[in-house]
């Protein structure tokens, strides 16, 4: 199980719509808009890879999509 972060750009006017799909995903703890590069930040719970890489799938496949990068948590010693 793994800690993780979405990071989503989308284009112009999409970003409600994505914010909403990421939030009904399994798995995902909060999604919200952001300022900066990225224009939203998916919070997921602990997962296994396979799980994110779904969630990371459906949001990338969201009409207005343009980038996605996963952020995946270094275990804690």
């Amino acid at each position: 199980m793994v800690k993780s972060c979405i990071l989503v750009c989308c284009k112009l006017l999409k970003t409600k719509k994505v914010v909403d799909l990421a939030r009904k995903q399994p798995g995902v703890k909060d999604a919200f808009m952001v300022h900066g590069r990225w224009d939203i930040a998916v919070q997921t719970e602990d997962l296994d890879l396979m799980k994110l890489a779904e969630i990371g799938m459906n949001i990338y496949k969201a009409e207005g999509v343009e980038i996605v990068e996963t952020l995946v948590g270094w275990p804690e010693a």
